[in-house]
């Protein structure tokens, strides 16, 4: 074999090495919890509802309905986001134990939502807040909730449509975990999505399709507290850190949950709750910021 033809080999396969490393997603795991983290690079998107997206709420909702519920999604707006690690799963009753080693999820018409890998909930913004600079205090690293342009951004992963999957409802339990015939089973008077994913409440977490981001259950499964005051606060100026219990100032919760139909299992959709509100359907994820040294 001539030296053209090995260095030619050489030089193909170390291109071959190269491109696969760097398709694969750089992640980093939490030693102490476990909690799983997936690099996502800086980038820019549309946040907020689309004109075709508002027309439909509006045919099933009714205008009234739409006005009081999803107008404040509205209008759509280009956002810039900074490249951060993001947790590639909801934070799970197990992970959420190791601070709170009492916490209890409770069940939801006895169904258990304990379970070591279903995502923690009964968790107010207040506990979310703590638990992130708990792990920030003993990893050292700057972990927070997201807010919530970043968590859009991640939610959408870089489509453009109503979900991340695309605006067809039909294949939404292939990718979500959502009010379905799983729950109508036992819920009969619901209204659902026509699929069955197998969980009438809550999912262990991943269980289900990522998105093009290497993230699970961004839809369905539990709304995720994000950072931000609502626009009800009153001046709306909150920092992430303070922790008010002022009623005035909500908070926001994103990503629809397990007992959703399909209007609010959207990237736009957008939840409101007091910062010491607990619920069955309420959990968070976190991410975390690079060092800027």
């Amino acid at each position: 074999m001539s030296v053209k033809i090995i260095f030619s080999t050489v030089f193909l396969s170390l291109l071959f090495l190269h491109i696969s490393f760097a398709a694969e997603p750089r992640q980093w795991r939490e030693p102490v919890t476990g909690m799983e983290f997936v690099w996502v690079p800086a980038g820019s998107y549309l946040m907020g509802q689309t004109a075709a997206e508002k027309a439909s709420l509006i045919k099933v909702m009714g205008l009234e309905k739409y006005k009081r519920y999803c107008a404040d999604k509205e209008p759509r707006h280009q956002v810039e986001v900074a490249g951060l690690w993001a947790g590639k799963f909801e934070v799970t009753n197990a992970q959420f134990q190791h601070f709170a080693p009492d916490h209890d999820s409770k069940t939801y018409k006895g169904c258990t939502l304990n379970g070591p890998e279903q995502p923690v909930v009964e968790v107010s913004w207040n506990d979310a807040m703590a638990f992130a600079r708990w792990l920030s205090e003993i990893s050292g690293k700057n972990i927070r909730l997201p807010r919530e342009t970043e968590w859009e951004y991640l939610c959408r992963a870089q489509t453009e449509t109503v979900r991340y999957w695309g605006d067809d409802t039909s294949v939404t339990c292939d990718y979500a975990n959502v009010a379905d015939l799983s729950a109508k089973r036992k819920w009969s008077d619901w209204s659902v999505h026509d699929c069955d994913d197998g969980f009438p409440v809550t999912a262990p977490v991943g269980s289900f399709r990522p998105n093009e981001f290497l993230l699970y259950d961004t839809l369905g499964n539990v709304w995720e507290w994000c950072a931000d005051s609502y626009g009800g606060c009153l001046d709306n100026t909150v920092k992430i850190e303070d922790e008010s219990q002022d009623l005035t100032c909500y908070r926001i919760a994103r990503g629809s949950c397990w007992d959703n139909p399909a209007r609010y299992v959207r990237a736009a959709s957008r939840n409101q709750r007091r910062p010491d509100f607990k619920g069955y359907n309420v959990g968070f994820r976190l991410v975390m910021i690079p060092d800027t040294k």
